[in-house]
């Protein structure tokens, strides 16, 4: 008989069960681990979300940490069981539990996501516990950039500038310097547009987040993030205007296409690659 006093079966133990049972105990511990880090990603996304508010709204992170959450309308602190990601919305139905405001869907959605994208980051980096830390990071902070632009057009130096610092770092730890040429390359690009469009769809927080996403992704992956970017938000611009949404002359914040394509890439960017070389 095999003894342990571990919860988790040695793999001595395994070894002599039937492999249908082995592979059940390797199912639910998969299982019971992402549902975890969904948990965790449902967290996180209701901290970049309030994080974003508070940066974009109140331009100042005093009191971030310990300050409570509360009611953009009424400005009343959530009770902790309102703050519950996800579940709390749906048990409010959609509105304050105080003034009874809509709440807006942004919260449940950017909850949900981060959940999922966390659950991703964590099967593709099995086995690596600095890489895991490194990669919630930055898909975080790549996440916190999507909401502030797409909200509110804007592209805060307080997320770009501390996400750049953290990839240069991981870049000279492990002496991938080539990257920092790719995160070069794509703000001198996207410096380069700015100047040519006058500062009309673009500013300097594109500039920054290009380089923030060539530190990121490197070469070839930087090439085809910048490629899916411009496809994408092009199709979304045509779609907009074909609808009355938007006119010919406006602008679209750019921002959410990067982050989205930088997602794209760092998931199925080698994929993606192959096809067209």
């Amino acid at each position: 008989m095999c003894r342990h006093s571990s919860s988790r079966l040695p793999d001595e133990c395994l070894r002599g069960l039937p492999t249908f049972i082995r592979k059940t105990h390797q199912l639910c511990m998969s299982a019971l681990m992402e549902l975890l880090f969904f948990l965790f990603g449902l967290a996180a996304g209701s901290f970049v979300s309030c994080f974003v508010y508070r940066v974009n709204k109140e331009n100042s992170l005093k009191g971030f940490l310990k300050g409570r959450s509360y009611c953009p309308k009424c400005k009343k602190n959530l009770l902790w069981f309102d703050n519950i990601p996800l579940l709390s919305f749906l048990l409010l139905k959609g509105k304050c539990r105080f003034c009874h405001s809509p709440i807006s869907w942004h919260y449940p959605l950017m909850e949900l996501a981060t959940g999922i994208i966390t659950v991703v980051i964590y099967r593709l980096t099995l086995g690596s516990i600095p890489n895991l830390i490194f990669n919630l990071f930055m898909a975080y902070a790549f996440l916190a950039i999507f909401l502030s632009d797409l909200q509110y057009r804007t592209i805060p130096d307080k997320i770009t500038y501390p996400a750049m610092f953290v990839a240069f770092i991981w870049l000279i730890i492990y002496g991938q310097w080539s990257m920092t040429l790719a995160g070069l390359g794509a703000a001198g690009f996207f410096f380069l547009l700015v100047l040519l469009t006058r500062f009309r769809g673009m500013g300097l927080g594109d500039v920054k987040l290009a380089g923030l996403m060539g530190l990121f992704l490197g070469f070839p992956g930087i090439i085809t993030a910048l490629y899916l970017a411009f496809l994408t938000g092009a199709t979304a611009g045509v779609i907009l205007i074909l609808l009355g949404r938007k006119r010919f002359k406006s602008e679209i914040s750019f921002g959410p296409f990067l982050v989205m394509a930088t997602f794209i890439t760092w998931f199925w960017g080698e994929k993606i690659w192959h096809l067209f070389v």
